[in-house]
């Protein structure tokens, strides 16, 4: 018997199957219009008592068309499973089927699904994948088997256009840059940080400090502790300036705060912004100095990790086929606050939120020139006189860095007795100076922090004064780079009384800096 093959079997499945995985296919879909769920919050049955199942009306999207979702966990001893979160859910992109089924493994012993159609989530089942091997038994080939031919070619045929129309969808999804990582919350905007953002897992402890950004906790996540940076609402472009220096690539450094990760909470109707990272159990080095005297060789690791970090911040590495470029970049508000202290004493600089990047090729743009904190800022912002480049804004840092320098020697035991902690310029100027009292003094009459005569019987700390004087120079193209400072303070730990060195190593910056302004 010859055998034919009807192509009409192919050509309208193959039309069905474009229809179903098409995203703008609602013909096959439940209608849009109308869509209600059951909803349910854990939190208000906890707090409010309210433990009753609800009905809710999706809000109608042309764009987003509605749907329903399930959070739930479950007990793996008792297989008991509990209902965390119920309703509406807009991102519906991968959620075409018509049961809330989801055979994704979960996160945490949380399980997420989703459908579309009115009270498709009134179940939710989690049926995971799996692989059986299976054996067959030879058997003898016979007439009817002839009959099969046409059914396997068909769905041969069926499998290659399923294939095709699955890169097709991938292709259109990532073009639309669509991608489903996300799990619901109250909020209309979700999170793309925590995956547990409805069920926080971060416990807030201790409020450590407060300033003009928002507040830092002490806080629990998995039993390890965290700092919470919470913004407010006014200040959200600095939580967003903050994640987007995080997330430049290569901003992993030893000397840099390590981040973990962000979140967006809406707390009784209030809306906050935070920032995760690492916790340094010794605080700022501004609040370390204040209740602690430091030796000269605590002095110099502190000085190295912190001019290591700004040096990595500044510095613009290319990119490789690894990794992306990663773009110089100005703190705009460097001081001791904003330089934290690690267990084996060594510094991590944190809060970027004034900072700049400075992309290749692209200008500054539009910014302020006058911010940070005034008793760290340099003549030619205290002036109002900065050229808007990169290289300038870095020096406003370097001098800044110096003031730091000041703070940190004037805490040091190795030269005699140690006065009480004091910021810079507080001796001459007060705790609260006003900024015509810091433009006065600074710009006009060229005032600097007093470098005491015992600083430099010390032949190490003598060295220290000089790279502050250089750092805080009233010219800013005389200053030392902050590669320059980290070099230098890198050879005072290596040859501790070794001044020749450090001054030759300071020429070659020198030389290396004339040569590019040249």
């Amino acid at each position: 018997m010859q055998l034919t093959l009807d192509f009409t079997c192919i050509i309208p499945l193959g039309l069905i199957l474009l229809l179903i995985f098409h995203p703008s296919a609602p013909a096959i879909l439940p209608s849009d219009n109308g869509v209600t769920c059951e909803h349910f919050d854990e939190t208000n049955c906890t707090k409010l008592g309210d433990c009753t199942f609800t009905m809710q009306h999706c809000k109608i999207d042309s764009e987003k068309p509605p749907g329903c979702y399930v959070l739930w966990t479950k007990n793996e001893a008792t297989g008991e499973e509990r209902i965390k979160m119920k309703g509406c859910f807009s991102h519906t992109s991968e959620c075409n089927k018509t049961e809330c089924v989801t055979n994704s493994e979960p996160r945490k012993n949380i399980y997420f699904c989703c459908c579309r159609g009115s009270m498709c989530n009134t179940d939710q089942k989690w049926e995971p994948t799996t692989t059986e091997a299976t054996t067959q038994v030879p058997k003898e080939r016979t007439p009817e088997d002839t009959d099969l031919v046409p059914i396997i070619i068909c769905s041969f045929t069926l499998a290659i256009l399923i294939t095709i129309t699955g890169v097709l969808l991938f292709w259109y999804r990532r073009h639309k840059q669509e991608n489903f990582n996300e799990i619901p919350t109250n909020e209309a905007e979700i999170s793309n940080a925590s995956p547990l953002l409805s069920n926080r897992p971060i416990q807030l402890l201790e409020l450590k400090a407060s300033g003009r950004f928002g507040d830092v906790w002490q806080a629990k996540l998995h039993n390890h502790d965290v700092a919470v940076k919470i913004f407010r609402m006014q200040e959200k472009e600095s939580w967003n300036t903050e994640l987007e220096i995080y997330k430049l690539p290569r901003m992993r450094h030893p000397n840099i705060l390590e981040f973990l990760g962000h979140e967006k909470h809406t707390e009784n109707i209030q809306h906050e912004f935070w920032l995760i990272s690492a916790y340094q159990h010794n605080g700022s080095l501004c609040d370390y100095l204040k209740s602690h005297t430091i030796t000269y060789k605590q002095l110099c690791r502190i000085a190295e990790s912190m001019s290591c970090g700004l040096a990595h911040l500044h510095e613009e590495i290319p990119a490789t086929k690894a990794e992306g470029l990663k773009p110089s970049i100005a703190h705009r508000d460097f001081k001791s606050k904003n330089v934290l202290l690690k267990n084996n004493l060594t510094a991590c600089i944190a809060d970027f939120g004034l900072a700049m990047i400075f992309e290749p090729g692209k200008p500054c743009g539009d910014t302020h020139g006058q911010v940070g904190t005034r008793r760290y800022m340099a003549p030619e912002v205290l002036e109002g006189a900065i050229n808007f480049n990169r290289d300038a804004f870095l020096r406003i840092d370097v001098y800044a860095c110096g003031l730091v320098l000041w703070e940190m020697v004037s805490r040091c035991d190795s030269t005699g007795p140690v006065c009480d902690y004091l910021l810079p310029f507080e001796a001459e100027l007060g705790q609260r100076p006003t900024l015509d009292e810091v433009q006065e003094n600074v710009v006009m009459k060229k005032l600097r922090p007093q470098i005491l005569n015992t600083w430099r019987s010390h032949p190490g700390i003598s060295i220290i004064c000089d790279t502050m004087e250089e750092c805080w120079d009233h010219d800013a193209e005389a200053r030392l780079s902050s590669s320059c400072v980290m070099e230098r303070f890198s050879q005072l730990q290596k040859y501790p009384v070794a001044p020749l060195l450090i001054q030759n190593n300071t020429n070659i910056c020198v030389d290396l800096r004339e040569s590019i302004n040249s």
